[in-house]
């Protein structure tokens, strides 16, 4: 089943003057003609075939009113029929004109459609030459683009190999050195280990005899401060007024004052020789 007629209503001036018929005549015709035929779409669009076809149609359909009413107005007068004959000689006249004119416009339509179309078809050569043309400049480009990136690869390469060697044999020619270096640090850490250890030894059998004569001293020392306590309480107890000598201890303190005192000169002469020599203790220091 044809589709209803649905113009746009750009097209509605001219639609208004057709009836549904016309109306559905000018659908059919535009859709289904042999030559550019109009999709639905296109005819329910705005479409220069559309306004040209309804003009005309409206033209043809009140042309053929006038002439009706003309033949029944010539009908009803004596004269109307002879008149009429002319009319309608010269309406064929009018039709083959028509007709002549709309075949010119035929003929000039093909004419215009084989040129675009031999148009189209140069236009088409010159892109698909243009085209191949530019494919192949893009090919040779790639080719080119391809061997220049291989050879720069292939000297990169090259260059970073040779620069590789280069800093390997830098490498190991450090390594070597610092080797021989580490050999000579070990030898001197070997000599220095050596001679810290013998002074080392040494020290400590300096510190062992001065401990030894340290305490001979030491012994000499007290021996000595014996001795003189031991006069010394002689003396005090052959002449009791003699007193008692400040720097020798007391061999009983006569006040906390007293013991506190040789307590402290006690404990500084453990380091002030001074101390050590000029006072004389009755035990060792």
């Amino acid at each position: 089943m044809a589709s209803q007629p649905h113009f746009n209503d750009h097209y509605k001036s001219l639609l208004d003057q057709l009836p549904p018929s016309m109306k559905k005549d000018v659908w059919l015709r535009l859709t289904n003609r042999k030559n550019r035929p109009l999709s639905e779409e296109q005819v329910r669009g705005i479409h220069p075939d559309i306004e040209e076809f309804l003009t005309r149609e409206v033209d043809r359909y009140f042309n053929k009113k006038n002439r009706q009413k003309i033949k029944i107005e010539a009908n009803a007068i004596p004269e109307g029929s002879s008149t009429l004959f002319r009319l309608d000689g010269f309406e064929k006249q009018l039709e083959e004109r028509e007709l002549h004119v709309q075949q010119r416009e035929n003929n000039i339509k093909k004419t215009i459609e084989a040129q675009v179309a031999e148009e189209r078809k140069h236009l088409k050569d010159e892109y698909d030459a243009l085209k191949s043309r530019l494919e192949s400049e893009y090919n040779n480009c790639m080719v080119d683009m391809k061997q220049k990136t291989y050879s720069f690869k292939h000297q990169l390469e090259s260059q970073h190999n040779s620069r590789l060697a280069e800093l390997e044999k830098q490498y190991k020619s450090h390594i070597s050195a610092l080797d021989k270096a580490n050999a000579v640090k070990d030898k001197e850490i070997g000599k220095l280990s050596s001679t810290i250890s013998q002074l080392k030894n040494e020290k400590r059998d300096i510190k062992k005899t001065a401990d030894s004569v340290c305490k001979d001293l030491e012994d000499i020392i007290f021996t000595k401060d014996l001795k003189i306590i031991a006069l010394n309480d002689r003396v005090i107890f052959s002449n009791p007024s003699a007193g008692r000598d400040g720097t020798i201890e007391p061999n009983t303190f006569i006040s906390f004052h007293d013991a506190e005192y040789w307590t402290r000169k006690r404990e500084d002469a453990k380091s002030n020789l001074n101390i050590r020599k000029k006072y004389t203790f009755r035990k060792p220091v």
